[in-house]
């Protein structure tokens, strides 16, 4: 299938991101004992070597963005051997694309990079250091914002719409994280992650009450909540948002320095009430940064009442993507018409207030069971994020294969995310004393191609695939140094060597 220029271009309005985080970690990468960064997502886990170094950026690069609600293929289809959008007048079905919407969709992208990493193994403990820089963007957009957006103001005299669900986060900061790992006895592990985070900027907002009531004659908006600025830069925000600036520090040392400051912390364990069968459970990223630098609240509340913009179109003249985004953006428009309620809002307040942001907060709930001496084993694993008002879901089974200490192969499917046309991999390979890995959880079998002489007017027409039925992608990637490495069918509760003697618990 062949994707246009304008289809995608529209895509990216409505915030299809065909890439996703839905996770901020690769799920797949849980059951794979053999890479040194597992520790992430459940600190109880120990690797299987006794000391590794992870240099800046090679040793760690993650990225995660996407959606959780639509995929391309709900946006463009095949009807009669023709391409079209859900817009169509013929084939289309702008009801059906509706109907796929969450109450809330939420658009989100991190990047995770390492600084510096290590850890070594003392006994029965394991020790880990790590230096990470972290980049989170989360949009939420309620589903009335696309209700109007779709079927305009199908009701005359009354027409109710909520947009408290309309927040957005923007942050990045560095992770400065000690954690240790502790083996009890031959069933139960646990660990802990203290972090330290060094917030550099945030942009945040979050709504109280934002509905809006249109009719006719007036149109009737009523909200309240707030918008949060820190950065090394200095924003300036004009009264009632008419104009926004920003000055540049004074100073390579103000540019560097914390603009916020926060601590957080992982919890987890591991459980085998048989050699065969393990039970695990984690609680990663909970935490908070208080911001402090140049940190400015726009307090609003609006309570305003103007004349409406007329009955919006039906649903039947709705007919391409042009008015759609006329609709939305140009003219005298929703968008026109609610900046200027914004503005000449009754109460908008700006104070200079420190203010706390939380992290993402993730819930891992796994389950192993391994075969042929532990040499194959079947993984399930539930991931549960927490974002402020919302709450994401992913369920993750894989199949792990390790047939030697220096190998390492998962094939693994993830249920929400992968709408049946993908799978996720992972490898994790060591060559000597280098370990190497790379695991993603959304490899997609479907994909539309996308023209890229259509982006430019260069004379090679070169086809880009884009994933068609998949709400998310991610990828996940590292060069780390090993040391003494101890064999996976071994394990940490048996010893063969003199080497293997701090590891055996009595």
């Amino acid at each position: 299938m062949k994707l246009t220029y304008k289809s995608l271009i529209f895509i990216t309005i409505i915030g299809i991101i065909q890439s996703f985080v839905s996770a901020q970690q690769v799920n797949t990468i849980y059951f794979m004992d053999n890479i040194p960064f597992r520790h992430n997502l459940n600190p109880a886990f120990q690797p299987t070597t006794y000391y590794y170094l992870s240099l800046p950026v090679v040793g760690l690069t993650q990225i995660n963005v996407g959606n959780n609600s639509l995929t391309l293929k709900d946006v463009i289809y095949n009807y009669n051997g023709q391409t079209i959008s859900f817009l169509h007048p013929v084939g289309g079905n702008i009801q059906r694309f509706y109907n796929t919407l969450r109450p809330t969709t939420v658009i989100h992208a991190d990047l995770e990079t390492n600084l510096l990493s290590l850890g070594f193994r003392y006994k029965s403990a394991f020790w880990s250091f790590s230096l990470t820089e972290k980049i989170i963007g989360i949009v939420d957009i309620p589903k009335d914002f696309f209700l109007i957006s779709l079927f305009g103001t199908r009701e005359i005299n009354n027409n109710s719409f909520n947009f408290t669900m309309l927040q957005s986060d923007v942050t990045a900061y560095t992770e400065a994280a000690l954690g240790y790992s502790k083996k009890i006895d031959d069933k139960w592990s646990t660990g802990i992650k203290l972090k330290y985070l060094l917030g550099s900027a945030n942009v945040s907002n979050t709504n109280k009450e934002l509905t809006m009531n249109a009719g006719v004659e007036k149109w009737i908006l009523k909200g309240e909540g707030v918008v949060n600025v820190s950065s090394p830069y200095q924003v300036i925000i004009g009264n009632n948002f008419q104009s926004i600036s920003h000055t540049y520090p004074t100073s390579l040392s103000n540019l560097i320095k914390p603009s916020g400051l926060g601590v957080g912390i992982d919890l987890g364990f591991t459980y085998n009430p048989i050699k065969s069968l393990t039970f695990s459970a984690a609680i990663i990223d909970l935490g908070y940064i208080r911001w402090k630098t140049n940190a400015q609240n726009i307090n609003y509340k609006i309570d305003y009442s103007f004349n409406g913009i007329g009955q919006i179109d039906s649903i039947k003249n709705l007919n391409s993507v042009q008015t759609i985004f006329d609709r939305i953006t140009t003219g005298n428009s929703l968008v026109d018409s609610l900046i200027m309620a914004v503005q000449t809002a009754s109460k908008v307040s700006k104070t200079y207030n420190s203010y706390t942001t939380f992290t993402p907060t993730k819930l891992n709930l796994g389950t192993e069971y391994s075969i042929l001496d532990q040499h194959l084993s079947f993984g399930l694993l539930s991931r549960t994020i927490f974002n402020k008002k919302t709450i994401s879901e992913e369920i993750t089974a894989s199949v792990n294969a390790k047939p030697t200490y220096w190998l390492n192969a998962t094939l693994s499917y993830s249920i929400f995310g992968g709408q049946f046309s993908s799978v996720g991999a992972g490898l994790g390979l060591r060559t000597g004393f280098v370990h190497w890995f790379v695991a993603a959880d959304y490899m997609a079998f479907q994909k539309a191609t996308l023209s890229l002489r259509e982006l430019s007017t260069s004379y090679w027409d070169i086809k880009m695939p884009i994933p068609y039925n998949t709400k998310s992608c991610n990828f996940s990637v590292g060069i780390n140094l090993v040391l003494d490495q101890i064999k996976p069918s071994i394990g940490l509760h048996k010893r063969k060597t003199k080497q293997d003697c701090n590891c055996n618990i009595k």
